[in-house]
């Protein structure tokens, strides 16, 4: 009887906030508000991912670094409450969000990671947001980043640091070489699959010409092949899509679906196995160190079920070569490391929903792109990341956090 007298509770308080007039208001106008603060949780992000903001450097500018932080927390508090309307609104499925919620309630607690609750509400509030609707503003805001930044870096608006002193790799205005490179990776493969029936040959000597330039002027040889693979795989999808059925054979199939857990495979073998002699440490020194760094992080922090605090060394403008480095780049580890088994194990499950999802709609290019992610992610720490990767983002539309609804099919 309490039970149902909790359950008879819960049904009168949603059905009073549906039928008031901020929830009706906001549920006529949901899309729109969540593609509004999307774009302001993005935006405000990359926006403050500038040399503006690093505290410890000359360059600086308290303004400029309140200005953008006040928005990004104003994003984070507008996603909570978007989640508490969508839960008025009873747009949840009760299971998924109750492990939804659990996990982050714990994880949070261990972790204490800000990085991941920030993530945890925009999986849960862009939940109910279409898919194809959230990456067409996911890709207005990577666009923009890439446009405007190294654009005001030219200008002299915003430091365009040099920030190896053995290679000229400039910053592009970004708090991080690589930040540029890596982010046009990621925006290239959304912009092919959306705009796949928009193709031409100067679309892709267009983007050659732009992974070239960032190649030259950061010195990023990883983001520069994969930029090249991309593309690649977009020729042959736009020229002789058939070419791409082999990713259709059953054993195929099979390796894909069980890729993610493969390299987490690998990644936690490497860590533990690590030796600095023979072909390990000559596989390390082609890594630029990831190898030595992961066996580092793994003895000194180790396996957890929900996560633990890490204070990563050696990041940003303010890093020395006297400075010790210590930081793990294959996401998979990183998640393991960062925020535990439990939550490794939920990422793994979304991967094989992704693939599932694309096998399902026969999007053979987009696929064809995911596998680039997953590949990409054994070196970079972009997997969870939802600056950079899309269907990180759409995580709790793959889980089935809220009510299912109908995705376009891409021909």
């Amino acid at each position: 009887m309490k039970g149902a007298s909790d359950m008879t509770i819960f049904d009168t308080l949603t059905e009073r906030f549906s039928d008031s007039r901020f929830g009706m208001f906001y549920r006529q106008y949901q899309t729109l508000i969540l593609c509004a603060i999307l774009a302001v949780f993005l935006g405000s992000s990359w926006l403050g991912n500038v040399m503006l903001i690093e505290s410890e450097s000359k360059y600086y500018n308290p303004l400029y670094d309140g200005t953008f932080t006040a928005l990004r927390y104003a994003s984070y508090a507008a996603m909570a409450l978007c989640i508490l309307c969508a839960l008025g609104l009873r747009q949840y499925r009760l299971w998924p969000f109750v492990i939804y919620a659990a996990v982050t309630g714990l994880v949070f607690f261990f972790s204490r990671s800000t990085e991941f609750m920030i993530l945890m509400l925009a999986i849960g509030s862009m939940a109910v947001l279409p898919r194809k609707t959230l990456f067409r503003v996911v890709l207005i805001i990577q666009t923009a980043a890439l446009t405007i930044i190294p654009l005001f870096a030219a200008l002299g608006l915003f430091p365009n640091v040099i920030m190896d002193t053995q290679r000229t790799r400039y910053s592009l205005g970004f708090t991080w070489v690589t930040s540029a490179p890596v982010l046009f990776v990621f925006a290239s493969m959304l912009f092919l699959h959306l705009e796949r029936k928009r193709l031409s040959g100067w679309t892709f000597i267009f983007l050659l010409q732009l992974a070239t330039a960032l190649f030259i002027l950061t010195d990023t040889k990883m983001a520069f092949f994969t930029t090249m693979l991309v593309l690649v795989i977009a020729v042959i999808w736009w020229q002789k899509p058939h070419w791409l059925n082999w990713l259709e054979n059953r054993w195929v199939k099979l390796v894909i679906l069980w890729l993610p857990v493969i390299l987490t495979i690998v990644a936690v073998l490497l860590a533990v196995f690590y030796t600095d002699s023979g072909f390990m440490a000559r596989l390390n020194g082609m890594l630029s160190g990831r190898l030595a760094n992961a066996a580092e992080a793994w003895q000194k922090y180790g396996l957890s079920l929900f996560g633990q605090n890490i204070v990563w060394t050696g990041q940003g403008i303010t890093y020395k070569p006297s400075m010790h480095y210590l930081y793990v780049d294959c996401s998979y580890l990183n998640i393991l490391l960062n925020y535990g088994l439990v939550f490794l194990l939920l990422v793994l499950y979304w991967c094989r929903q992704v693939v599932l999802d694309l096998y399902r709609r026969h999007d053979m290019l987009y696929l064809a792109f995911f596998v680039v992610i997953l590949l990409f992610s054994f070196l970079e720490v972009r997997l969870a990341n939802p600056l950079y990767d899309p269907f990180i983002i759409a995580a709790g539309s793959y889980l089935g956090l809220a009510d299912r609804r109908k995705e376009p099919v891409y021909e």
